[in-house]
């Protein structure tokens, strides 16, 4: 998905310009289109789909699956249309700190409440991208359908072609609720070495185990941190994220959260922060013992040594609880099947059409394809591309300095041997994200105890989730 980058809180920049392709917007609605049916439009199947952006990806399936289904009109209805100036480029930012990369929280409110009010109110659209939201909550509302019945009866659908661990990474209570079309590593990059010296293993580290690693570290120098271009407020909501079941309980009635290890976390993220070991501020090249990145394109697996000039860098599960859970991803499109659709069979030919090997192999998709052979296939395009000249990527540090690299074959089977290990679904609901950001920002700056800033989040996401 094509978005705002510009906000990236990850050191080094990677930009990759291929050619321009032509996408389609439609203008903001509030809520998205109702299910279709099998009637409308004089015989023709209406599937209606709302998402927080019609990207290229999708405008080009649609015109795809149109063409080869003439009896079935999909209709796509978005929140925030694309910024037309993304058109045929994928720019990835990594310089200045501040949010994660993506839409702005007022954007992801709006598209949260509009399509929890559509869904709630049973009109919401057959197709809807949950990737902000509580999914879980409204499956167990009986308000999403479970995709394995369709896919299970479709013997033209192979699960074994995909990265099944992602494929199912939304399920719960034995069912498959959401199905990623793409995505991206949610991961930290740094030296292994360090942790190995500490006898920690990136697999199995915890958040109390990485902030006693940089205590132990201490300051290296001047303008030397532990962690840096990330707020306090922005490090405990990725905090968050890692741990979120250890934080966010659901008994099948109701959603508690526990208030009192939000509050250690918390205290533990400020004592980084007192202690001069994190900062906001953006330093010089290798000034930071890690980084949080989103990876949004394969090709940063293989480019990280190069953005620290060839140190000692590699990919780094983030902390988290001390479970083994696979390698975290996101996605920006996360598709659920409306419970009350009385199109689900033709809704459930259109998801399957974008997670075929063709739209998964497609320049427009943005993003890591679930697909297995779609992934060799990007990337030896890629490849190829650069090769010719047809795409170039560039590889700048914080100072300025780099040039064009080039896609090598064991960046290949570098990149491909690495997803197997993914697995982890690690998008969260953004509302209470915000929350987090909201009041703890409080906290950090002294105006309030972590006891009243726990308190308070505790009372407000617990209202919210037992709504």
């Amino acid at each position: 998905m094509a978005m705002d980058r510009s906000k990236g809180w990850k050191a080094g920049f990677i930009g990759i310009v291929c050619a321009a392709l032509t996408a389609c917007g439609l203008g903001e609605n509030s809520g998205g289109p109702q299910a279709g049916s099998e009637a409308a439009d004089g015989g023709i199947t209406v599937v209606s789909m709302t998402v927080m952006t019609k990207d290229r990806f999708l405008a080009e399936a649609e015109q795809k699956f149109e063409a080869a289904h003439p009896d079935i009109d999909i209709r796509i209805e978005e929140t925030v249309p694309q910024d037309p100036q993304s058109e045929g480029k994928m720019m990835i930012s990594k310089q200045e700190a501040g949010r994660p990369a993506g839409p702005t929280a007022e954007q992801v409110d709006k598209y949260v409440n509009a399509v929890n009010t559509a869904i709630m109110s049973g009109k919401a659209a057959d197709i809807i991208s949950v990737d902000r939201l509580p999914s879980e909550k409204y499956a167990g509302k009986g308000l999403l359908a479970d995709w394995s019945g369709l896919a299970d009866q479709d013997k033209a659908f192979q699960q074994s072609d995909y990265y099944e661990n992602v494929l199912s990474g939304v399920s719960f209570d034995g069912g498959w609720y959401g199905i990623p079309v793409s995505l991206s590593l949610n991961v930290m990059v740094g030296d292994k070495s360090v942790l190995e010296q500490s006898g920690l293993d990136d697999k199995t580290w915890t958040w109390d185990q990485f902030v006693q690693l940089l205590e132990e570290q201490g300051k290296i120098g001047d303008g030397q941190y532990g962690i840096a271009m990330v707020r306090p407020e922005e490090l405990l909501a990725y905090l968050t994220e890692t741990v979120y079941e250890q934080l966010v309980a659901a008994d099948g009635k109701s959603v508690s959260f526990d208030e009192e290890t939000f509050r250690g976390y918390m205290e533990k993220v400020k004592r980084l922060y007192d202690s001069g070991l994190a900062t906001a501020e953006m330093p010089g090249a290798g000034a930071s013992m890690f980084r949080q990145v989103e990876m949004q394109h394969p090709v940063e697996l293989a480019m990280i040594p190069k953005l620290k000039g060839g140190e000692n860098e590699t990919m780094l599960r983030p902390p988290g609880t001390g479970r083994d859970e696979g390698i975290p991803f996101k996605s920006d499109q996360v598709l659920a099947l409306n419970a009350n659709s009385d199109v689900k069979e033709s809704a459930w030919e259109f998801v399957k059409f974008l997670l075929s090997e063709e739209m998964q192999s497609s320049s427009s998709l943005m993003g890591f394809p679930v697909h297995r052979a779609a992934l060799e296939t990007k990337l030896k395009d890629m490849q190829e591309k650069m090769a010719g000249g047809e795409a170039k990527m560039t590889i700048k540090g914080p100072n300025g300095e780099g040039g064009s690299v080039q896609l090598t074959d064991e960046d290949i089977e570098q990149i491909v041997s690495v997803m197997p290990s993914v697995g982890k679904y690690g998008n969260r609901d953004a509302k209470v994200l915000n929350m987090i950001r909201e009041e703890s920002a409080a906290y950090f700056s002294g105006s309030k105890t972590s006891e009243a800033v726990a308190g308070l989040l505790d009372n407000r996401i617990e209202t919210y989730l037992n709504e």
